[in-house]
């Protein structure tokens, strides 16, 4: 894959790999050093502070079976990554990365559709470097900075894209359970009690398993439920 191409600044680097995928090559991965237009889950907004790692990566898969999994991909190479620097990360189902129950990276993936058919996908990933403050913003949070762990963005780019890339052939071609073990030793949550939330739908149980789908089993008071999608609160 070529290197990763660098800007000061972009709106999104997600809109960005969208809006320039006919001239871009499959791999092609963009980081910036500042957003303008920062977007997460459900279309939350991504507070895009001075220090973060804001970075996307434009794949045109040619199997499309397991799109869904490629955040999951994502979350486990971010732990790999962090781990390499000598931090003990943990993931919150589906895809958010925490240390100490605190958040330290969020993953988006957003489809490009024409006529039914997947154009691309591009996978948008936040990582908190060297920022401080971050209490200060709508959810606990923190950086390798305010761990003790002082490294760079690139180094922390770098050693992220080398795990996704040592595991992406893998996924695309049999799916979530190429990743499965890697994703439940690092699943905080497993056997705990806990709520989804999907819109103003909740359900509560217990997390009793990550299927080889990489969706959530829940065994609640009425019986097992299978969870697709959702927020995970602890």
């Amino acid at each position: 894959m070529q290197p990763p191409i660098h800007f000061e600044e972009l709106d999104s680097t997600n809109t960005y790999l969208k809006n320039n995928r006919a001239l871009l090559p499959h791999g092609t991965a963009v980081y910036t050093d500042r957003q303008t237009a920062g977007r997460g889950r459900f279309n939350r907004k991504w507070v895009s502070q001075e220090g973060g790692l804001y970075f996307s990566i434009l794949l045109k898969p040619k199997d499309t079976r397991f799109l869904a999994n490629l955040t999951q991909l994502m979350a486990v190479s971010v732990c790999r990554a962090l781990e390499e620097l000598g931090a003990d990360p943990k993931i919150k189902w589906p895809n958010d990365v925490q240390i100490n129950t605190q958040k330290i990276c969020g993953i988006l993936s957003e489809a490009v559709t024409d006529k039914g058919r997947v154009e691309a996908v591009v996978i948008g990933t936040g990582v908190n470097v060297a920022q401080e403050g971050l209490d200060k913003i709508d959810q606990p949070a923190t950086s390798l900075k305010e761990l003790g762990i002082h490294t760079t963005k690139e180094r922390v780019l770098d050693l992220v894209l080398e795990a996704f890339w040592q595991g992406y052939p893998s996924l695309t071609e049999n799916g979530f359970k190429t990743i499965r073990a890697d994703f439940l030793k690092r699943f905080a949550a497993l056997g705990k009690e806990v709520t989804v939330k999907n819109g103003e739908k909740t359900i509560s149980g217990t997390a009793q398993n990550v299927s080889p789908d990489g969706t959530l089993i829940l065994r609640t008071a009425s019986g097992t439920e299978e969870i697709y999608i959702g927020d995970l609160i602890v």
